[in-house]
């Protein structure tokens, strides 16, 4: 069957990956010999020339290559006996103190990195990114949180097709007035929240995020909804494996929504998660998620328990900060929805970009940055069997795209306002599906 791995395809597979992960490990292994090798010839030189700081900064190095960050740590305070003061051994001293996960002892070497009369822009930077991660990792409890609210105006509220004639089944079909697209004004408002608490365990820490959604229309009233999730559980400090500034994380998932006042599904799940930052510039997400949904009957969705069942997550995404001023995040996804009504199941693939530009602002009355966010984005639905209310022969599949703008005005630190635009289309051989929306919105946003 289309989609399933046979068993010896799945046993040769396995085997390539032991193979491969086999090779791999003897690689490192020579490797790590190599690099070991080439350190004790460092320490036999620093022996020689204990006041020489280049070959004293070589064996750190190598040092942390290996593993010994106690070893690179003595090293470089022992070199501070011959240039105290040096902001370059400073700043090394802090990143090597900040990885054991002596936040207070980098502090000190950060802010005397900084300090100093005679430091270089580009370690007086660096040393300054990092005292504001160790003032983060310090506190034990952090939050933050965003709130928008906001008027909308939808062309195609209600997402449905421009025509009323479609042809279903075969047969033409005219729909009633509720299923042909409606334009319609309404309140939009969302809600995100991020708590972290620290256990100053080695870094490791605990992980709640709540988001939320809802719209309240003015004609369209049967299209009220409102969506909340929560996901919480541990992140553990990879750093203690020598992996810097990465977390993998095990949470649980649970959501909910209400549909023209009454409840519309319920989810609950289960996720893992690995976020690593590479480097000043690089930040990438890994996750996977499985989800149980139940959906509840109502007098307008006779049928919604039809869609019962599981769902399985993968996404990925990648940030890149080009510069100070202009960010890039990119995604993509593939899920699998299986359904109590097999008509209902289906495979879906997707992809997005977004870019953050921040720039001065264009009233002289300003001071706070702008900042223009334009996003796009791709999803394509590859249904399983045919629904035999719409073909008895075609299963169904969607291409969906979406592009976007937001501009942020702020008003102070807290307060901006935001106004929005946005285009999306799904192309669909289900002509119920097949619908086209411009949205317009301006709302405004608070941070803390």
């Amino acid at each position: 069957m289309p989609g399933r791995i046979g068993k010896f395809e799945a046993l040769a597979f396995a085997v390539s990956i032991v193979t491969c992960f086999s090779g791999m490990a003897e690689a490192a292994t020579g490797k790590s010999a190599n690099l070991e090798a080439e350190r004790q010839q460092l320490f036999t030189l620093m022996l020689q020339q204990p006041d020489n700081l280049d070959v004293a900064l070589s064996y750190a190095s190598l040092s942390v290559r290996v593993g010994d960050l106690e070893g690179a740590v003595s090293t470089l305070e022992r070199m501070l006996i011959f240039a105290p003061g040096l902001a370059r051994l400073q700043l090394e001293l802090g990143v090597l103190y900040y990885r054991l996960g002596n936040f207070d002892t980098a502090e000190a070497y950060f802010k005397e990195a900084v300090a100093g009369q005679g430091t270089q822009p580009e370690i007086r930077l660096r040393a300054e990114e990092y005292l504001e991660l160790v003032e983060k990792k310090l506190k034990r409890f952090r939050w933050s949180a965003k709130t928008f609210v906001g008027l909308r105006w939808q062309s195609n509220a209600n997402s449905a097709p421009g025509s009323s004639n479609i042809i279903l089944n075969g047969l033409p079909v005219s729909l009633n007035n509720n299923s042909v697209k409606k334009s319609d004004f309404g309140f939009v408002t969302a809600s995100n929240a991020h708590l972290e608490y620290d256990f100053h365990n080695q870094g490791d820490k605990f992980e709640l995020d709540y988001v939320d959604y809802g719209t309240f229309q003015f004609d369209q009233t049967r299209l009220n909804a409102a969506v909340s999730e929560v996901t919480a559980g541990p992140a553990f400090n990879l750093g203690r494996f020598e992996i810097d500034e990465t977390f993998a994380s095990v949470y649980l998932i649970a959501n909910g929504a209400m549909l023209d006042g009454k409840i519309y599904f319920g989810t609950l799940g289960v996720g893992s998660r690995l976020v690593s930052r590479v480097n000043r510039e690089l930040e990438f997400v890994v996750k996977g998620e499985f989800r149980h949904q139940w959906f509840n009957n109502s007098r307008n969705r006779r049928l919604a328990t039809d869609r019962n069942g599981n769902e399985f997550r993968g996404i990925g995404e990648l940030k890149y900060l080009f510069s100070r001023d202009f960010r890039g995040v990119f995604g993509t996804r593939i899920s699998r929805k299986d359904r109590r009504a097999g008509f209902y199941d289906y495979w879906e693939y997707g992809a997005q970009a977004r870019f953050d530009w921040v720039f001065d602002p264009l009233s002289t009355a300003q001071e706070l940055p702008w900042t223009l966010t334009t996003s796009a984005g791709y999803l394509h639905r590859d249904y399983d069997r045919p629904d035999p209310a719409v073909s008895a022969t075609r299963s169904q599949n969607d291409n969906e795209y979406w592009v976007g703008g937001v501009l942020k005005v702020p008003l102070s630190s807290s307060w901006a306002i935001m106004p929005k635009i946005g285009y999306r289309q799904v192309s669909s051989n289900n002509p119920l599906r097949d619908y086209k929306a411009f949205t317009a919105t301006i709302g405004v946003e608070f941070s803390q």
